[in-house]
């Protein structure tokens, strides 16, 4: 960890996360995120890895970046880019479209509805007529009336630092348990550790380089990606896809109401399979399935609202395996929390003298956030019960999506339970306020459901990765984390707005997140204050059957060694990620059974290091394809 890869992984977290904002969400030119793996990281360390490296050493071989400058790199950028893709992809439209949305005839949110009851510094303002949220929407050539958004820029970033902090010390405080007492994989951490070993060691190439799979899974990576972009040289404007049509098979038989997606198949799915445990990599296509024909029994039974992968019994089913999961990991890590916490209140003595983040640090940092956090909600006029419902879900959230990425490599995942009717369900309408319903949509958004590249899984990655700094300098990582958070939320924001200002919001490529998220967003509170839909019903059976099922698999991988199925599965039987995920994880697995059934280790290392360059090769090629066409302008076509 040295200065100069500090100052590297801070410049690259701001540039890329300026530019996610400006082109990604504003222009549509090409984008950088998108998962727990943001293609814009592992572009940024190949190119140090192999080309600044590379210049380096022709002119003195002792300056070359080491394996832990890279690593601080990697982690830095990582973090970054989640602001720009889980939060300010859509922070800045919800705040400006309460009061444009209602000046339109057929929306009714400011009588006593969202708009009215929304908390003032939450939004841009509380009158329709509002010329700020008009200009963001329509363009005002490009000045940012910053003079308006101090106050909602103000207030959303004090709970996305305090969020952010609560992140890091949990995340922190776990580091322990799940690389030392429970051995994780962590394969989003182990491919970037395995490419850069040998950096700076003599070579001009990392060790990978001298690996025949690894080479191999390359050259095939390259080779497919080339000859699916072969269409693009002949005037077509898109590579050719890898595309699964499950929905289109099914839509005409009587298995219909299993509710199958069509899909693009991602290799780089496979890899991650590959990397982990086979019992995990079973139980992601397995529990697939297991929803699948539970949809279809619904449907043959007849429930009305409970089909689809979106409906009640899949959304209350995965929010109760979610609960179990999560009371389950915390039973299981019971010793290391309390050692962490009664070394944090000087009762007992515990030895934390190589964690990135000390034990008193991340105990009294955790609890001084989340009152952080209380407190915001408090001002903001939504009641205690509202509030400990809501941080508890969100940090539930956070420690299974960590877990998931930990454990079974689900680089893309994503839930299907909703905040607000999770909350109004659990409390069965009491201590509901207007303002406690709005910020409880917005935020359902903003931190569980509205991307794939939330900040949980980063920090508990980078947490493992700090192993390879040296004892004395791992506690510098978590400010160092820190700062490129805020950096990058810094550049965001200043992306987007001036984006937006200049070209208007409806103008955005990304109209889902500037128009049509927000706008529902806005709906669901005006639902929830004014009693519409079933907001506050409580589905006992789903919920039932997720914690239950859960609860049970947990016991039998606690107590039966040889119980083949994963409880994991479940957390992700049912979302638009898991239908693109399962037919990958299937494959991963039938290669590593098979290999493990009928070769040796020679061959098992050799598939190992295959699928790690299937795995940079895909991210690789991506980055590239994103890279040029912004700096063509999108003229150049994504391969």
């Amino acid at each position: 960890m040295t200065l100069r890869a500090f100052l590297l992984g801070l410049s690259m977290a701001g540039l890329l996360s300026y530019v996610e904002s400006m082109s990604a969400h504003g222009r549509g030119w090409g984008g950088f995120t998108g998962s727990a793996f943001a293609t814009g990281a592992v572009l940024v360390l190949v190119v140090f890895t192999l080309a600044v490296n590379g210049l380096i050493r022709l002119l003195r071989r002792r300056w070359m970046l080491s394996q832990a400058e890279l690593m601080l790199i990697w982690c830095m950028v990582t973090v970054g880019l989640t602001f720009p893709d889980a939060h300010g992809r859509f922070v800045y439209s919800m705040v400006a479209c309460g009061p444009y949305m209602a000046r339109r005839a057929d929306i009714a949110w400011e009588d006593e509805g969202a708009l009215t009851h929304a908390p003032a510094p939450l939004v841009i303002s509380n009158d329709p007529r509002s010329v700020a949220a008009r200009q963001y929407y329509e363009g005002s050539g490009g000045r940012v009336p910053w003079q308006f958004w101090a106050r909602p820029l103000a207030a959303w970033s004090s709970f996305f630092l305090l969020m952010a902090l609560a992140v890091f010390f949990a995340m922190g405080v776990l580091r322990r348990q799940w690389t030392e007492s429970e051995r994780l994989m962590f394969p989003l951490a182990r491919v970037p550790l395995e490419f850069t070993e040998g950096s700076a060691t003599g070579g001009w190439l990392p060790n990978l380089f001298r690996q025949k799979g690894f080479l191999l899974g390359l050259v095939l990576t390259l080779g497919l990606r080339f000859l699916r972009a072969l269409p693009l040289f002949f005037g077509a404007d898109r590579a050719m896809p890898l595309a699964v049509p499950m929905k289109d098979v099914f839509s005409l038989t009587p298995l219909a109401a299993m509710s199958f997606d069509n899909f693009e198949f991602w290799p780089q799915a496979v890899g991650f399979a590959f990397l982990v445990p086979a019992d995990v990599s079973l139980s992601v296509w397995f529990f697939f399935w297991v929803a699948r024909w539970e949809l279809q029994a619904v449907s043959w039974l007849r429930l009305s609202g409970y089909g689809g992968t979106y409906g009640n019994l899949m959304g209350w089913q995965q929010a109760g395996a979610y609960i179990a999961f999560t009371v389950g990991l915390l039973v299981m890590a019971r010793r290391h929390l309390a050692a962490v916490f009664l070394k944090a209140f000087g009762i007992r003595s515990a030895d934390d003298c190589e964690e990135p983040v000390s034990y008193r640090l991340g105990a009294w940092g955790l609890i001084l956030s989340l009152a952080g956090c209380v407190a915001w909600y408090l001002w903001l006029g939504m009641s205690w019960l509202w509030t400990a419902l809501s941080l508890s879900m969100i940090m539930c959230w956070c420690i299974v999506y960590a877990r998931m990425v930990a454990q079974a490599g689900l680089y893309s995942g994503r839930t299907i339970w909703q905040l607000p009717r999770m909350v109004h369900g659990l409390s069965g309408g009491y201590g509901m306020t207007a303002p406690g319903a709005v910020i409880t949509s917005l935020q359902d958004t903003l931190f569980v459901s509205g991307s794939s590249g939330y900040l949980a899984p980063m920090a508990i990655n980078a947490f493992r990765i700090a192993e390879v700094f040296p004892k004395n300098r791992r506690r510098l990582l978590l400010p160092a984390l820190v700062l490129a958070f805020l950096v990058a939320m810094a550049c965001s924001t200043y992306g987007l707005l001036s984006t937006a200002y200049s070209m208007g919001g409806l103008n955005m490529v990304d109209s889902w997140a500037a128009v049509r998220e927000p706008q529902w967003r806005f709906a669901a509170a005006e639902n929830i204050i004014r009693g519409a839909g079933q907001y506050d019903k409580l589905y006992w059976g789903p919920l039932a059957i997720g914690a239950g099922a859960m609860s049970v698999l947990m016991f039998l991988r606690a107590r039966f060694y040889w119980w083949p199925i994963h409880g994991l599965g479940l957390l992700t039987c049912s979302s638009w990620n898991a239908h693109r995920l399962w037919l990958p994880f299937f494959l991963g697995w039938v290669t590593k059974v098979s290999i493990m059934k009928f070769t040796g280790g020679r061959t098992l290392r050799s598939a190992r290091y295959f699928f790690i360059a299937v795995i940079l090769g895909e991210a690789t090629v991506d980055g590239l394809s994103s890279a040029l066409r912004i700096l063509t302008q999108g003229a150049t076509p994504a391969f």
